[in-house]
């Protein structure tokens, strides 16, 4: 089975429903810490986020936006649903000499495919969050 790496960043006012979404979408129970486990970053208006990056089964976002069923070890599937409506996949820009906008916003889940969680990060527009 193939893998791919996708770096996720959940504004922290949506980490309970996050913490669904990956339960009812992930391997087992444990991947509802996902994000709570998770380092905290900031944006350059300071919006705190949580960002999670590993590797997942290539089918992960044909099922990640598939409706969603509980799992058979539950989930709030109502919680999950409303995460599920917040989610954005990052698309790169058609001129690859073009400056995106940071991707992660207060109002979205943003994810961005690829094997650099570092650069995944610059595309997000976050730093480290200082505590």
């Amino acid at each position: 089975m193939s893998e791919i790496r996708i770096t996720i960043a959940c504004p922290v006012a949506h980490l309970a429903d996050a913490a669904q979404f990956s339960r009812a979408t992930g391997y087992g129970p444990e991947d509802e810490h996902t994000f709570t486990i998770a380092p905290e970053y900031q944006d350059m208006a300071g919006n705190r986020y949580r960002v999670a990056s590993g590797l997942v089964a290539g089918v992960y976002l044909t099922n990640a936006v598939s409706p969603l069923i509980a799992p058979a070890w539950g989930a709030d599937v109502a919680a999950a649903d409303r995460a599920q409506a917040l989610i954005a996949v990052w698309q790169p820009p058609e001129d690859p000499e073009a400056l995106p906008e940071p991707f992660a916003a207060p109002d979205r889940i943003a994810a961005v495919i690829g094997d650099d969680p570092q650069a995944a990060l610059a595309v997000l527009g976050l730093t480290a969050a200082i505590l």
